[in-house]
């Protein structure tokens, strides 16, 4: 019970520096720690921005995965039994609870969102790590995909040697947001971006920006990451990576909800779940059969 206690607590300090760090560098000032928070746990927060004479008010939906990511593993890196679960559980609302009490700059946590985006994302991880327990092949499979997730982060922070801070405080918030979009791209997966050109906080990914990158090479880390999959997920492969790339068009995605007097602006970018879904599902059965023949001739000439 204690460990579980601790780990809530190591998750939050984890998650407080590490968007700490990555808001400072960005540009948005140690302020935006709370709604940088509040978004990695799946709720929302609201903005206040004056844009010349006009007001503009609204909510962001985004979601760090560098800052998400950082408290998963944290959280569920001790949990080996149910006292610890529960543990750990009790510490996350605690500090959730805490969370909205925060003062913030322009920036602010939503309650209601919050509140709920972070109980979700408790019961997701949690879900993830018993799954794990039972299953050696879902621990190879997030491994995998957490390895990706490092990869990125790091080559990320190496772009921000040319690009600057403000490249670094991207990678360090949003590198596997980045990720997501560029891997389901390389599987045919639409993006679109939507809403008029306005005055709005925005980040900087040097020349990593995923939408504007060619095809090909993303083509090739996208079938690269499905074939490593492959080798731990066997026949399910199918099914995990349709899973996984609908939950990447998902989660890389991102939504501004705006409204000044009379008027109201939607702005975002968001991949299409369907077709990810099914690029998944086709990606994941190529790559199985590839490394079943694999396998099979490997048996047959040894």
């Amino acid at each position: 019970m204690v460990r579980g206690v601790l780990a809530g607590v190591a998750a939050w300090v984890g998650m407080t520096a590490w968007a700490l760090l990555g808001v400072s560098l960005a540009g948005f000032g140690a302020q935006a720690t709370p709604a940088a928070l509040a978004l990695a746990v799946g709720g929302s927060a609201r903005l206040t921005r004056e844009v010349g004479p006009a007001r503009l008010e609204g909510t962001i939906s985004v979601l760090p995965l560098g800052v998400s990511l950082v408290g998963a593993v944290l959280l569920a890196v001790v949990l080996t039994t149910w006292p610890r679960v529960l543990g750990a559980a009790l510490a996350f609302v605690a500090g959730l609870t805490v969370l909205l009490f925060v003062p913030s700059g322009d920036l602010e946590p939503g309650v209601g969102p919050t509140l709920l985006g972070g109980l979700c994302w408790l019961l997701v991880v949690l879900g993830v790590r018993v799954a794990m327990w039972w299953h050696d092949r879902v621990r190879a499979v997030v491994v995998v995909l957490l390895g990706a997730c490092g990869l990125a982060t790091v080559i990320g922070a190496l772009a921000a040697v040319a690009g600057g801070t403000r490249v670094l405080g991207t990678m360090v918030l949003a590198a596997p947001n980045l990720l997501c979009v560029a891997l389901t791209r390389g599987l045919g997966v639409p993006w679109t971006v939507h809403g008029p050109d306005v005055p709005m906080p925005s980040i900087d990914a040097g020349g990593l920006a995923p939408l504007a990158a060619p095809l090909w090479p993303l083509a090739l880390v996208a079938a690269a990451l499905v074939v490593a999959v492959a080798v731990f997920a066997g026949w399910h492969t199918p099914w995990v990576a349709g899973v996984v790339c609908c939950a990447m068009a998902a989660l890389g995605g991102a939504a501004v909800q705006l409204r000044t007097g009379m008027f109201g602006i939607d702005l975002g970018v968001r991949g299409d779940l369907l077709v990810a879904a099914g690029a998944g599902l086709a990606a994941g059965s190529v790559a199985c059969l590839l490394v079943a023949g694999g396998r099979y001739w490997h048996r047959r000439w040894t």
